[in-house]
């Protein structure tokens, strides 16, 4: 062969029309096709149970040790007793951190949900894009290839460069949108199961080791196939027994969070002895629960609570501040840290005999707050755009009960 072969004109090909960036968004699409929101449903339905059972254990524990003090005697049935009170409290903390990873796995399975559905939507807005552009290419390529006027032919090899670029330029911005999206979903997601030592990895759920160093960040960092995704819609969190939801001081539940954040470096843990809890509260108001968790200002409040059930771990950390409370009777559960407080001897009052600083359970039963005075309330309540609590005003709603400690 002496010669080189005639070259088709760059134009004239059109397996050139398609803009690499079609590949990645199918392969995105295809990918996220994958997810399975069921399987963490069917996750969070076994973690459900197993709330349930240990729950019932502390219950049955107590009820043994009711029994124990009521039928013996002396110093041995005091041992063994104050044994199965402590094995009681653990059944409730087994019980509290089971109950607040079904609330993360329930959200996590929306975020997918959602996620799913929004990369399958741009994905096929990219290629209805692209199959309009390369229609109008292919017409174009058709005027020059038909067309003996040397104008016409500049005109339509123009309009075809046009098109390609602009065909690149909507494929592109498609394929930053579903990579966005994936981002975001999988932030969320990771927000929610850090504080569990559990990651999102092949449509399941999969424990974490322990992290010893008190580092966040997880072994297998980017290793999760949810890649990246726009805002997730919003949901409410249902309450419950670890510190629930409530409207109450509240506005819309939907994505980013406000309030103060914290700057990340441990305080020293407020010295507020002998002050009204309400009071102690205040000092908090606009900011967010789980930033206080990690300033150490409120020793009680227990890290691996999520951001969206905090009401009895930040009543917890105010009581205990200001004396009320000792360590081991706080708790992030509303059911618990009632118990607790009537064991140690807080009386049930109506509202109109509420004092600052009394507790209030409300939402029924699946909230708590404090009473400030003059008809209000203040707590950890879910007003942030992502569901997440912030110290505010409110939460009372849908009152159950006061609590106000014993005289003296």
């Amino acid at each position: 062969m002496t010669s080189a072969e005639p070259q088709v004109d760059t134009l004239d090909d059109p397996s050139l029309d398609r803009p690499a960036a079609m590949d990645a968004i199918d392969s995105r699409a295809k990918d996220a096709e994958q997810l399975n929101a069921g399987a963490v449903n069917e996750q969070a339905g076994q973690v459900n149970k197993a709330a349930t059972s240990t729950n019932d254990l502390g219950d049955e524990l107590k009820v043994f040790q009711d029994d124990v003090l009521r039928q013996w005697g002396g110093k041995d049935a005091e041992a063994v007793a104050n044994h199965l009170e402590q094995l009681s409290k653990s059944s409730y903390k087994v019980s509290d951190k089971a109950e607040a990873a079904k609330k993360a796995l329930d959200r996590v399975s929306d975020i997918l949900d959602n996620v799913k559905k929004k990369v399958a939507d741009l994905a096929k807005q990219a290629n209805d894009n692209d199959a309009d552009n390369r229609r109008l290419i292919g017409a174009a390529r058709q005027r020059k290839n038909n067309s003996e006027d040397e104008n016409e032919i500049k005109s339509a090899a123009s309009e075809i460069e046009r098109l390609r670029q602009l065909n690149e330029t909507d494929s592109n911005g498609k394929k930053k949108e579903i990579e966005q999206a994936l981002e975001t979903a999988e932030k969320q997601i990771d927000d929610l199961l850090k504080p569990l030592g559990m990651e999102i990895e092949g449509g399941f759920i999969e424990m974490l080791p322990a992290d010893t160093s008190g580092s966040t960040t997880p072994q297998n960092a980017g290793s999760s196939p949810v890649g990246g995704g726009g805002p997730a819609p919003p949901t409410t969190s249902s309450g419950g027994d670890t510190g629930g939801s409530s409207s109450g001081g509240g506005g819309p539940v939907g994505s980013a969070s406000s309030g103060v954040p914290g700057d990340g470096k441990p305080a020293k843990p407020i010295d507020a002895r002998g002050d009204n809890p309400a009071k102690i509260a205040e000092q908090f108001l606009g900011r967010n629960a789980g930033d206080l968790k990690g300033t150490g200002e409120l020793p009680a409040m227990e890290g691996w609570v999520p951001n969206n059930v905090n009401c009895a771990n930040f009543v917890s950390g105010c009581l205990e501040a200001a004396g009320l409370i000792d360590m081991e009777q706080a708790s992030a559960s509303v059911s618990e840290l009632s118990s607790n407080l009537k064991a140690d001897g807080w009386q049930s009052v109506p509202l109109s005999e509420a004092k600052p600083g009394d507790v209030v359970v409300s939402n029924g039963g699946g909230h708590v707050v404090m009473y400030a005075g003059d008809g209000q309330f203040i707590g950890s309540n879910n007003i942030n755009p992502d569901g997440s609590q912030q110290i505010s005003m409110g939460g009372g709603d849908g009152l159950v009960e006061v609590l106000t400690p014993p005289a003296g």
